[in-house]
């Protein structure tokens, strides 16, 4: 089968990185544009068979949803769009479909999520993908899911984990070990590690939050020995 090519625009690099990751592996023909005037460009341009449309993009938050009536006008419904967006609001999510949208996936992306979409949409083979069993609660209750992840360094001020899936800045996650349980931390950062294969993730130590913790992270730094940076 003729390889389909794949369009994204999103404003964050992390992001563009994580989708150029997946898409090469699974042997997508794709770019990724961050330029708002560069996606339309690119979308004459390269006329791909399919659009990965973020809706806030830079200082235009929402800007997607014109992203996608503009393409429905100019072009028609032959070419798919599927939004990718943290908004996980039902209003949101309606409006993009409304809009023209054929599908919407939320971030953090997972990958056989949306590899599994994306064969669905472009007819690819997709047999040996797995979905993943996740339940999702309905309603206005919180998704939580369980990422293997391994701490990399602590200090006073955060934490350094390393995990082989991206999670996405403002996510909020908890450790599941003896030292940080009952705790909750905000991520701060994520780091594509293309040496690693993977993502370093910073996560928050906050002074009022996590007050009872901070006295153990001390004591646990003062009992080891110093990284030798050479």
């Amino acid at each position: 089968m003729k390889q389909r090519k794949i369009l994204t625009i999103d404003d964050d690099e992390d992001v563009n990185n994580l989708i150029s990751v997946i898409l090469k592996k699974n042997d997508y023909d794709y770019r990724t544009c961050e330029d708002i005037k560069e996606y339309f460009s690119q979308v004459v341009q390269y006329q791909p068979n399919l659009c990965l449309v973020d809706l806030n993009l830079g200082n235009f938050e929402g800007f997607g949803f014109g992203i996608i009536e503009t393409m429905r006008k100019k072009i028609g419904h032959d070419m798919i769009i599927i939004v990718m967006s943290r908004r996980s609001k039902p209003e949101d999510i309606n409006r993009a479909l409304e809009c023209g949208a054929n599908d919407y996936i939320q971030k953090p992306i997972d990958e056989n999520i949306l590899i599994s979409k994306l064969n669905i949409f472009l007819e690819k083979n997709n047999d040996d993908i797995s979905f993943p069993d996740r339940p999702i609660p309905g309603g206005d209750q919180d998704a939580t899911f369980e990422i293997p992840m391994n701490i990399t360094s602590i200090s006073e001020k955060s934490i350094f984990l390393y995990s082989r899936s991206y999670i996405a800045k403002g996510s909020l996650i908890s450790l599941h070990n003896s030292f940080f349980k009952g705790f909750k931390f905000g991520v701060q950062s994520v780091t594509l590690n293309r040496e690693l294969g993977g993502y370093i993730i910073e996560i928050h130590v906050d002074k009022e939050e996590h007050t009872e913790l901070l006295p153990e992270i001390r004591k646990m730094m003062l009992q080891c020995p110093p990284v030798d940076e050479d």
